[in-house]
């Protein structure tokens, strides 16, 4: 009967031991997201020995040398390894018809009908970030720095943002550009991607509260011979073409 008890008794001790080590395991995994950003597989290619020149017979001819397979040998700059941050770049989508976006040098540029109302909308949605509006008008939009937390990163970033409103016709066109961004008190604005991801980031967050759901469209891709199609393309072109010269 002692026997039973002591094996009962060994086996619950055994279990709480494993449910501890089990526990601590996947909090460690909870914190540590750099499994979401970094190739995982077998690294002996790095042990790999240099290629040797390549020996050629006396009499043997070699093909004209070509620039295509030329192997550069030079010290790489920036990350590497572990360090290489291999996550996509953000894209802007645009959830609302008769509109175009576009990302370019930090700036994402958007062009919506007026009568969608989305600048007067803004405010509201970037409260839902917890992003605090510090001044406002009919152009301007100015943000607080606010706390912004990824799941895909250890930390979160301070980050501020500036909005800008031309109305250009039935149209207005809105450019949200990063005022600042820094994580533990490093400055990542000289960070294309960085600051890419941030941007476009906001103004997707932007579609998805902003766009009501009957709006919400999946893009068509254009045929060749369906210039018909789209009455306002040339008015688009233009309209992109104005903005870039302005900038």
């Amino acid at each position: 009967m002692l026997n039973k008890i002591e094996l009962k008794s060994n086996a619950l001790k055994k279990i709480a031991v494993l449910s501890v080590i089990t526990s601590m395991f996947l909090v460690g995994c909870s914190n540590d997201q750099r499994y979401k950003r970094e190739i995982d597989g077998n690294e002996d290619y790095l042990s790999s020995p240099a290629l040797k020149s390549l020996i050629i017979p006396e009499g043997v001819s070699v093909p004209v040398e070509s620039s295509d397979f030329y192997v550069d040998n030079n010290n790489v700059e920036g990350a590497v390894g572990k360090q290489l941050d291999v996550r996509p770049p953000t894209l802007t989508i645009s959830t609302i018809p008769d509109s175009f976006v576009f990302y370019e040098h930090g700036t994402v540029t958007f062009n919506v009908p007026i009568s969608y109302g989305i600048w007067n909308n803004i405010p509201n949605t970037l409260n839902k970030q917890n992003i605090l509006v510090s001044s406002s008008d009919s152009k301007t939009i100015k943000t607080n720095d606010a706390i912004i937390i990824r799941q895909d990163e250890q930390q979160p970033v301070d980050a501020s943002f500036v909005f800008t409103r031309q109305i250009l016709g039935e149209t207005e066109t809105i450019t949200i550009v990063l005022n600042s961004l820094t994580r533990g008190g490093e400055d990542l604005m000289s960070q294309p991607i960085e600051v890419q991801r941030y941007v476009v980031g906001l103004f997707n967050q932007l579609m998805d509260d902003v766009a009501p759901e009957s709006l919400r469209t999946v893009p068509v891709k254009e045929k060749k011979d369906s210039e018909e199609s789209d009455q306002n393309k040339d008015l688009k072109e233009d309209l992109k073409d104005s903005i870039r010269n302005d900038r």
